[in-house]
Formats: structure tokens, C-alpha cells, sequence
């Protein structure tokens, strides 16, 4: 959760906690924006590393309806590995930033025992057109962006079972920005979103409805968009410790219909710079997905919104 400030019912503003994505505060007619994030290589090859920490970074901010405006590197780096392994990170990093358009203002760096790198992020979006993870109303219609499963492929390489070469395709998902996503979200009217991280699709999606105000989802798992070969890996038993933590923690509030334990997976797969999901209305859902298609973003609808409480996946 975030703190954050929110404007009251009479246009006043007052600190509150939130569950946004980003941690905000009025500025400027709008809202200044700012998150951070970084963690260890999740890849092998440097640069496609540094692309995927920054534009999982930069996601947050894009999730609000924001526009990154600067970045500031964060980097652990070990003594005795070679530097030009840093320099590809960085590198990578900042084809990332230049694509978002946002300005890199330097960073900080410290010896650590493993490579480490992400960033802080400030942006900014207009008051009136902010997104929130809150607002989600019964009959909007849930809509995807990027497919899930990306914690598994990369735990199936980290234990040889495939290979970065295999996984290729969602190597290149997780180092698209949701910039494209994000501009066709604030052409039509939706209701509320986020991303999907390292909660997990179902994860974020509890986090939605539970901002929102008493309202439940349904979630058709066949036509939720997975990465390839993943299904198989998790039924084999291949997925990240964090996988078994988020099933444990929304044990209470996700239900099933007619799909087993196995097959729902992948929902709880933390996910590295995932998608936007987006609660949408019905009468918008068309235009939503329009633009969406227009920019070169294939999104799925996989489900809907309702009265109640909790999520209940079919099949």
C-alpha cells in the first residue's frame, strides 16, 4: 500500500492510505507521482535485465495514468564481477527510460554481494485523468494486457528445464512498457486499474475489488492469456516460492468452479513487469479494446466484475 493524497468530496485534499500503485501528491493542477522498485537479474543476459527492471519501474506510474517525467538509477553491484556487465544493465535501463520519454537524473550505487538494479520513478497525470485501483462497479468487464506465467518460465530456466532462447517471447513481454496500454486506457472511460506484479494477476485483482466498494469478480481461466509451456511446467511442480505464498495469502478469497487447483497456477504466478488489468463499463469495453488493438497492445478480456465479494475463477 501507498501513502498517498486524495481529494475529498469538495475537492479538498487529505493524506490517506491507499492501495494505489504509485504514491502521489497534488502538484500542479495534477498529481506528481513517484515509485521505486528493483531487485535481482531475473535473466542472464545483462541488458535485457536492465530493460526488464525499468520498465517494470516505470509501470507503476502507468498504471495511474501517469507520464514518467525522471528516473534515478538504484544499482548493488559486487566488486569482483566485471564492469562492463554493469555498463549492459544500465544500458538496457536506459533504452527503457529514453522509450518512456522520462529524463534519467543520475542515481546512487553500492557494493553488494549480488548485481541488483531498478529505479525511482516521478510522473505525473492530470487530476482529471487519473486512474485508481479503486472504482471497480459491478458489470465492468476485466481486460488484460500482457499474458501471465513469467515467474515460472524463469524459475523453469533457473532449474535447466528450458532455456532463455525458449522463453523468448515472454522475455520480450516483460520488457515492453505499458506506455501503449496506458494511452489507450486514458481515451476511454474506465473504472479502475493497476499492474500485474509480483502479487499476481489474482493478487492484484483482490486488491482492486477490495478498494473498490462491495464488489466480487469472475474470471474465466480459458480466457486468460498464459505464456507458453507454462500450464505444463507448473503441473510439474516448477514455479517460484512466491507462487505458493500468494496462494496461501488469498486462500479465503478466491474460489473455484469446475477448474482444478493445478490449473489455476498461474494466477498466483508473481509476475516481473506483467500487464495492466483494467476494470472497464460495458458501454466502453469496445472502445477500450479499439485502441487498445490500434497501438499494437493484444489484450484479452477475462472476466467481469460484480456485486459481493471475493473472486471465483470457472473455467
Amino acid at each position: 500500500m501507498k501513502i498517498g493524497a486524495a481529494p475529498d468530496a469538495d475537492g479538498s485534499v487529505s493524506s490517506m492510505e491507499t492501495r494505489d500503485d504509485a504514491g502521489f501528491i497534488p502538484f500542479g493542477g495534477g498529481l506528481l507521482l513517484q515509485s521505486v522498485d528493483f531487485f535481482p537479474p531475473i535473466v542472464d543476459d545483462p541488458y535485457r535485465f536492465g530493460q526488464i527492471a525499468a520498465a517494470n519501474a516505470l509501470s507503476d506510474i502507468y498504471a495511474m495514468g501517469g507520464e514518467p517525467l525522471t528516473a534515478m538509477n538504484l544499482v548493488g553491484f559486487p566488486a569482483n564481477l566485471d564492469m562492463t556487465i554493469l555498463r549492459d544493465i544500465l544500458a538496457g535501463g536506459l533504452s527503457k527510460i529514453a522509450e518512456s520519454g522520462a529524463q534519467l537524473c543520475g542515481g546512487h550505487s553500492v557494493e553488494d554481494t549480488e548485481p541488483k538494479y531498478g529505479l525511482s520513478v516521478t510522473g505525473f497525470v492530470e487530476t482529471d485523468k487519473v486512474v485508481r485501483n479503486e472504482g471497480a462497479k459491478p458489470g465492468d468487464s476485466l481486460v488484460l494486457t500482457k499474458p501471465l506465467g513469467f515467474g515460472i518460465l524463469t524459475t523453469a530456466v533457473k532449474r535447466g528445464l528450458v532455456t532463455e532462447d525458449d522463453i523468448e517471447a515472454a522475455i520480450e513481454a516483460a520488457a515492453t512498457l505499458n506506455k501503449s496500454a496506458a494511452e489507450a486506457m486514458k481515451e476511454t472511460d474506465v473504472s479502475a486499474a493497476t499492474d500485474v506484479t509480483g502479487y499476481a494477476f489474482l493478487g492484484h485483482l483482490a486488491e482492486m475489488l477490495q478498494a473498490s466498494e462491495s464488489v466480487g469478480a469472475v474470471v474465466r481461466l480459458s480466457d486468460t492469456p498464459i505464456h507458453e509451456r507454462v500450464a505444463e511446467l507448473a503441473a510439474d511442480g516448477c514455479y517460484p516460492g512466491g507462487l505458493t505464498n500468494n496462494r496461501e495469502y488469498l486462500g479465503g478469497y478466491v474460489s473455484s468452479d469446475g477448474v482444478s487447483e493445478e490449473a489455476m497456477l498461474p494466477l498466483f504466478d508473481p509476475q516481473t513487469s506483467g500487464g495492466l488489468l483494467i476494470s472497464v463499463p460495458e458501454g466502453s469495453k469496445a472502445s477500450l479494446l479499439g485502441a487498445l488493438e490500434s497501438r499494437g497492445v493484444s489484450a484479452a478480456v477475462v472476466g467481469e466484475v460484480g456485486e459481493g465479494s471475493g473472486v471465483r475463477v470457472v473455467s
